[in-house]
């Protein structure tokens, strides 16, 4: 199946571009839900965070603290890097079992964290212009991401993806969006995106951009004409 991955920064309008995607009948498939899933109340990967994580990350009634759990990754890299190494190859499996079950002419598969830094987070990266068109091409159509390996990480979805598609918008908009709908002080949301990749690092991977900064109508139009090339893309033969 021909499969497009969304990504972009904290705040950029994943959701709701995918909202988008998902009104044109494209199936959308969420590593964010579904490891929400994994870590839910019976989930796949709750006694394998319990068993390396200990109490501390648990609730009093056995649910993961969630909070307790963001803090200590957020604060220690080896804890970050055991806590994907248990939730990456379960999400992976469960978004191959449902690419397997579709019959779509594409899907979209929604990973916010496609792109990873592999250098320090504070260093370059942040505060690039984007391309305003809709579309930047790297690599010619039909051929997987694997192909076309570049500096920083794409989070184990390399082999997966037929295009990457960010979603972009300024600094300062996502700063904004983020205190918004979160209630974080500003100190707090830029800490966040000092530890994701920046700016130029998403669009050094991107084959589509989609410039999230102007009206609901103008996302859907970029949407809709990026839908109607996603299908002409998925029904030609490979070359």
């Amino acid at each position: 199946m021909f499969t497009v991955g969304l990504t972009g920064g904290i705040g950029s309008g994943k959701s709701t571009v995918a909202d988008c995607f998902a009104a044109h009948g494209v199936p959308v498939i969420d590593t964010d839900a579904i490891a929400r899933e994994l870590t839910a109340p019976g989930g796949a990967a709750l006694d394998a965070i319990r068993a390396v994580f200990g109490e501390t990350v648990m609730q009093t009634d056995g649910t993961l603290d969630r909070a307790a759990l963001r803090r200590r990754v957020f604060a220690d890299a080896d804890a970050r890097r055991q806590l994907e190494g248990i939730l990456h190859p379960r999400i992976r499996r469960v978004v191959e079992q449902t690419l397997a079950a579709l019959t779509a002419p594409y899907a979209l598969i929604v990973i916010p964290l496609l792109v990873q830094r592999q250098d320090h987070p504070q260093g370059a990266g942040r505060g690039c212009k984007a391309d305003k068109s809709a579309t930047t091409t790297h690599r010619p159509k039909g051929e997987r991401l694997a192909a076309y390996p570049s500096r920083v990480e794409t989070g184990g979805y390399r082999d997966l993806l037929n295009r990457v598609l960010v979603v972009d918008c300024p600094e300062d908009l996502q700063i904004a969006r983020v205190m918004v709908r979160s209630g974080l002080s500003r100190d707090e949301v830029m800490a966040i995106l000092a530890a994701q990749a920046g700016r130029a690092e998403r669009l050094a991977v991107a084959d589509d951009v989609l410039v999230n900064a102007a009206s609901p109508e103008a996302l859907r139009a970029q949407v809709a004409a990026l839908h109607q090339r996603y299908q002409t893309l998925a029904s030609a033969p490979l070359p």
